[in-house]
Formats: C-alpha cells, structure tokens, sequence
C-alpha cells in the first residue's frame, strides 16, 4: 500500500557528517549555558533564549531510510495489527508493529517534515490516532487492555527519543504521552494511564538541562494528566514536588508560574504521605499569596489554587479566606491607579479572587473532599468569617472581572474595615503550618 502526503519524499537521507558536527556544537553550547549559572533576571531570561535557540537546531538523525523502508515494508500488516491487537508472542507481527510505531512517532522529529507546517500536522495526527486507536476492533476489554500495554511498551522508548531531540519533537512526545489510556473511563469515573507517563513528565520537570519553553509544556502535560488520571496520592505528590521546585526556582517567568499554578489546582491529594504530612500545594500557595515581591497575577491565582486543590478536615479556611479578601483589597487598589484598566491581567485577577470564595459551575457545589466541591463557601459552608470574607470582597473581585472603570472607593473603604476588623483569633490554617502572616508583618512563609 503506498504511504500518503509523499512521506517518501520528505524523509531525508542518511545522517551526513555536517549533521553530526551540528549536534555536537548544540550539547556543546548547552553545557556551557549550564556550566554559566545566571545571577540577573535578564542573563536568566537571555540564556533561556539561547537554550531553546540551540534545541531549534538540534537533529539527532532518528529517522532514516531504514526507519522508513521497514514501515513502507509493513504498513498494511502493522496497520492490521494496530486494529485488531496481537498478543506479542508472534515475532513477524512484533516487528510489524515496533516498525510502524518506530516510523510514525520519530518521524516527528525530522527537520524536513518539521519544515512543512501541513505535513507535520498529518504526521502528527497519524501518531496521535495510532496511539489513541491502538486495539479499537478489540471486543474483549481484557484483551483490548493487555494490547494497548504492549502498544504503549513498545511506543515509550520512541518517545523518550523525541524528548532528547529538538524543541518541536519535545513539545509533540509530550502531547502523545497524554493518548496512552489504558482503559478508557466509563461514566464519571477517571481514565487508567499506562504507568509510566507520570514517570517522563516527572523526568522532564526534574531535567536541570531543559529549557523553561519545554517545561511549561510539560507542566502543562501535568496539568492535563491530573485532570484525566486515576492517579494515586503517591503520584499526585510527586508531580507536586516537582512542580512546587519549579514555581518556587529563582528567575522562573510569569507564564510559566501559571500554568504551574493551573496543574497545582488539581492535585487532589491533600497532603504529604509521610510525616509531617504537611499540605504542600497549601503551603506554597499561601507563600506565592503573601509574597508582594511575586507577579500580582500569580498572587491572585495562588488564592484560587487555595479554594480548588484537595483538601481534608484539618484546613481551616477561615484564615485563608481572610487572607484573600486582604489581597482582593491590595489588588483592587493597585488596579484604581493602573494608567491601564484594560490589561487582561486585571480580569484574570478579579475572577481568581472571586473562584477562591465561589463555585464555576453548579456541579462544583457538591461532592466530597479532597477534590470537591470548590470555593471556601462550599468548603466551610458553616463559616460565618467566610461568608462574611466573601460579601465584602465579592463586589471588588467581580468588578475587576468584568468592568475597566476604577472600583467604588467606597466599596475598598468598607473592605478594609472589615479586614482590620474580623483578622481570625487563629491564623493557622493547618496544625503543621505557620500561620498567615497580616500583609507587611512578614514573608508569608509557611515553613516552621
């Protein structure tokens, strides 16, 4: 069966000797930036530039001829098997299917198909369905299980490949790792993974050698995995350490701190399985929260992590909900004297503050800890302080949201007598955590 969009012609011949000398050049200067830790903003924020730069030009020759005339040999078998399964036993079919899993998943790192925007849209879409559809004829959910393991076995070492080529094939393994479902959920119930998907994703966060521009796709990838997974506590803490690090890493960038902060939301393990068993997402975020050094945006969206991620029935949200109106009333006074009331940043801001307080949608009302429900309402439902803590900041968090006219200064007046007025007797919000420092008196650190 002939191959589609003229794959023939875009695979490119045997790695020359120029090829070779060009990744040594690129290891060579990415040890050199390594070996020069920055010590500014700006030579942090140039030597990322240079990192990714060099990852542009890194071809590390995974495709070749051979690679391609083994799945042109195979296709209509491997394509077959991909299909209807094979229990692995049957050497002919294994090398079937290694060579078409081989072909369409390091193809994505090849600098001719990378050069073409459409062609490298297809040549991902064909690895993506491949890997997403792998036993889709499979009756048998038993059978269907065991196949798609023995797919996801053979495709991970192809994968980690990409993650050692250059910056568009690690931006694509890690979308592909996302497609290896096991079993696919049924009803509300979360999907199972192939196991070692957490494992790269860690091992990319955890990669001192990784540029910020892969890590963010990475933390991204944390992020969705969280959200789709069964994952157990043991991973979800992990994946929290690592990304915690990262968040916490000097000279870290806005955009990365965020999306670190969107993955952090949906740790749903509440807190550390060995002793002290502190709440670490907590922690951090009430650090990020109180920190006035920090980026506002991250500031505000540290107060939503606090009413989303999971959490049991030590966390007393009556300090935190204190603490967020106290920011709401900062950050409401800061935007009145932006020149520009129309930066985004300002609508993310209002309605971080207010999700802190208060449910998306109505289904985030119910359910039970340590994911749901959401908000410090649902969550202390019986707090007085934090309904209290909501009715006054409410009207400036949602005017920020939605209006780019200066809030009501007699709306700020009315919440910061109230803030002076209604600080929590206790401002533990945990047994194993420091408490909540008013803004000024201290850090905010959470470390004892």
């Amino acid at each position: 069966m002939p191959v589609h969009y003229s794959e023939k012609a875009q695979v490119t011949g045997l790695r020359k000797l120029t090829r070779v000398a060009g990744f040594l050049v690129v290891l060579s200067f990415l040890s050199a930036t390594k070996a020069q830790e920055p010590s500014t903003q700006q030579e942090y924020e140039i030597a990322q530039r240079k990192a990714v730069t060099a990852l542009r030009r890194l071809d590390t020759g995974l495709i070749t001829p051979q690679v391609f005339a083994a799945y042109n040999k195979n296709l209509k078998t491997y394509r077959t098997l991909l299909s209807n399964g094979t229990n692995g036993r049957n050497q002919k079919e294994l090398d079937a299917l290694r060579a078409g899993l081989a072909y369409r998943i390091q193809v994505l790192s090849d600098v001719t198909i990378q050069a073409d925007a459409k062609t490298l849209e297809i040549a991902f879409t064909n690895a993506e369905r491949d890997i997403a559809g792998a036993g889709n004829l499979i009756l048998n959910a038993n059978d269907k299980k065991t196949f798609r393991e023995l797919v996801y076995k053979e495709a991970l070492p192809l994968i980690k490949n990409l993650m050692e080529d250059n910056f568009l094939a690690r931006s694509m393994a890690l979308e592909l790792l996302l497609e290896m479902e096991v079993v696919q959920p049924r009803g509300n119930a979360r999907i199972e993974m192939f196991d070692q998907v957490d494992d790269v994703i860690l091992s990319v966060l955890n990669d001192t050698d990784q540029p910020d521009a892969v890590k963010i796709r990475a933390a991204n990838s944390a992020k969705r995995y969280l959200i789709k997974a069964n994952a157990i506590p043991q991973i979800q803490n992990a994946i929290a350490e690592a990304l915690i690090v990262e968040l916490t890493r000097q000279f870290v960038g806005v955009p990365y701190q965020n999306t670190i902060m969107m993955a952090l939301e949906h740790v749903s393990s509440p807190r550390q399985l060995v002793a002290p068993r502190k709440p670490a997402v907590f922690d951090v975020a009430v650090t990020m929260l109180s920190d006035q050094s920090q980026d506002l945006r991250i500031r505000c969206r540290a107060a939503r992590v606090l009413g989303r991620a999971g959490y049991d029935g030590q966390i007393d949200f009556e300090p935190l909900a204190w603490k967020v109106a106290e920011l709401t009333l900062e950050t409401a006074a800061r935007f009145n004297q932006a020149p520009n009331k129309t930066d985004p940043m300002w609508r993310y801001c209002g309605w971080y503050l207010y999700t802190a307080f208060h449910h998306e949608i109505r289904q985030e009302t119910s359910g039970r800890p340590p994911a749901d429900p959401k908000g410090f309402l649902n969550r202390a439902a019986k707090s007085e302080l934090v309904r209290a803590a909501y009715t006054a900041a409410v009207p400036a968090a949602a005017h920020m949201a939605f209006i780019d006219q200066p809030v009501d200064g007699r709306q700020l007046t009315s919440l910061a007598g109230w803030i002076d007025k209604n600080a929590p007797g206790n401002m533990k919000y945990d047994p194993s955590s420091a408490p909540i420092s008013p803004a000024g008196a201290s850090t905010g650190s959470s470390d004892q």
